[in-house]
């Protein structure tokens, strides 16, 4: 996105990513958004937050900038409608082709296995843990 350090503001919270790990967090910025379909938009304010971590996304939108521009979307159409401001319905649909090729992706990094396993405790009342991991 071309944002320029200066840009960003701090963040103090933590974020976990799908896996349960801890995400870095640059900071986060405010940017004003257009959303459009070709002939109508709508335009909104909405704080994004910078991480470094590994994805095929640009951009994760949640539900707080949905339920901001009082967005509808169906992850079984691929599509999502909202109010212009005019009145009249936004109607954005994705691109199929990238959104297959994005999870296709997703699937292919490497991930964690664990595999937890007790033992006898040694001493009463008390049970011990072994985690193995494996790549």
């Amino acid at each position: 996105m071309q944002l320029c350090p200066d840009q960003l503001r701090p963040y103090d919270d933590c974020l976990y990513g799908f896996k349960g790990d801890q995400v870095e967090v640059r900071g986060h910025v405010e940017l004003r958004t257009t959303l459009t379909d070709g002939t109508t938009s709508h335009t909104v304010n909405i704080m994004y937050l910078v991480v470094n971590a590994p994805s095929f996304y640009n951009l994760l939108l949640g539900w707080p900038p949905l339920n901001k521009i009082g967005a509808i979307a169906s992850s079984r159409h691929m599509k999502m409608k909202l109010p212009s401001l005019e009145g009249t319905v936004i109607a954005m649909k994705s691109d199929q082709k990238e959104a297959k090729r994005c999870y296709e992706n997703s699937l292919k990094i490497k991930r964690g296995v664990c595999a937890v396993t007790t033992q006898p405790p040694r001493e009463e009342g008390v049970t011990r843990v072994k985690i193995a991991r494996e790549r």
